[in-house]
């Protein structure tokens, strides 16, 4: 899947250091490459600092889901990097956002409609205003289905397909973009297309040792139900919309209003001219449209 797997685009990945305010800060060695930051919590100041060798790394949480798997030309997978001190602070802006809005129960771009839609909307606003404080990264992966041998992909088959578009998008995103500097703790919305990930850990901190010089990247693969992590629903609002205007179906005759424009909100909030093609240097919000190493036929 993808051809990011070489030898020589490994070699061309940069490291990361930390900033004296104590960011991550992702630094590659190619020209005209965007450096960003991921804010963290500078240490307490009375706190005494450790000695360096022993210096805890900062915790990075990554949450993942996939889109359009079925019925569309192309599928999604897509992530959000925060720190694990961010988290509480965003739940509560989710929570007041329900509140006020009277939602009650799981907030998904499926159950998008004319009253509900206005809380997806909310969240969409949020998640790009947390990209734009430096909060929050988004990474979305698209590849063509109709393009993959599913047989070659595992018994599973397009199930396995899926699977592997997880794990390229973790492999070439949180763990090539912060696991020189951080520690990561993945959590994919659950289900078949996510099971064997748990099972890829190794796999993923095998190639991050090459990739990042620093042993152990990956602390925890864990998959959570959507339903009870609000921090996947955040991601699904947005991800959706930009699954459904990478298919097109923004401008097709029977999607609803409602997911019309929030499909054209969440592109036109991405500052992007073009949702193909590809942004690899863009760590804060990142675009990548694969192509298969082996193509059906």
């Amino acid at each position: 899947m993808g051809g990011n797997g070489t030898k020589q685009e490994l070699d061309k990945l940069g490291r990361a250091r930390k900033s004296e305010n104590n960011h991550v800060t992702v630094e590659w060695s190619c020209e005209s490459l965007e450096t960003t930051t991921i804010y963290l919590p500078a240490p307490e100041p009375e706190a005494v600092e450790p000695a360096q060798d022993n210096k805890p790394r900062p915790k990075i949480l990554y949450f993942c889901d996939e889109s359009s798997q079925d019925g569309d030309t192309y599928m999604a997978v897509a992530g959000i990097a925060v720190a694990r001190e961010a988290i509480p602070v965003i739940v509560g802006q989710m929570k007041e956002i329900r509140e006020k809005f009277g939602k009650k129960g799981e907030v998904k771009w499926k159950n998008a409609k004319s009253r509900s839609g206005i809380v997806h909307e909310a969240y969409i606003r949020l998640l790009f205003a947390l990209v734009d404080e430096g909060r929050l990264h988004f990474h979305v992966r698209f590849s063509r289905m109709d393009e993959y041998d599913h047989k070659r992909s595992g018994p599973r088959r397009k199930i396995d397909t899926v699977s592997k578009a997880f794990f390229q998008l973790l492999l070439h995103r949180p763990v090539a973009f912060y696991g020189a500097d951080a520690d990561l703790y993945i959590h994919p919305d659950d289900g078949d297309c996510t099971s064997e990930l748990v099972n890829q850990m190794g796999a993923l901190n095998f190639v991050g040792r090459r990739m990042c010089k620093a042993s152990d990247i990956v602390k925890l693969v864990q998959p959570r139900s959507s339903e009870r992590e609000p921090m996947l629903q955040l991601l699904d609002c947005t991800l959706g919309a930009l699954a459904a205007y990478r298919n097109g179906r923004h401008e097709k005759e029977g999607i609803s209003d409602t997911k019309k424009k929030l499909a054209e909100l969440a592109f036109e909030m991405t500052g992007w001219p073009d949702i193909t093609g590809n942004c690899w240097q863009k760590k804060k919000l990142n675009r990548w449209n694969a192509v298969p190493k082996f193509k059906k036929g």
